[in-house]
């Protein structure tokens, strides 16, 4: 630590902070809900767009690791990126198996 930080003010900050953020998130939840905001067509646009997402850094992940391979040998960077490839891919199947469980 270093001499300006107190730890106190921290632990105070922290809870209180995560409380406003708590509070703020459930009036607008409860906004939207009064405004039917969560409709079918909007799950179809965030399940659109998670998949968009998921292929994106996909790409990316896969482009990163192959300059990693260029640039340097096999070292730290190269099991990083594998390492968060593989449960980038190990997500996708857990979220396949409980979406094909409920549907």
């Amino acid at each position: 630590m270093y001499e300006g930080f107190e730890l106190g003010s921290f632990l105070a900050g922290l809870p209180l902070g995560l409380a406003i953020a708590g509070i703020v998130l459930f009036f607008s939840w409860r906004k939207g809900k009064k405004e039917r905001r969560y409709d079918e067509r909007f799950y179809a646009i965030h399940n659109w767009a998670r998949s968009f997402s998921w292929v994106v850094t996909t790409i990316v992940i896969l482009v990163a690791w192959t300059v990693v391979m260029i640039i340097e040998p096999v070292g730290t960077a190269f099991f990083v990126l594998m390492t968060v490839y593989m449960l980038h891919m190990i997500s996708y199947i857990v979220g396949a198996a409980i979406a094909s469980n409920k549907h």
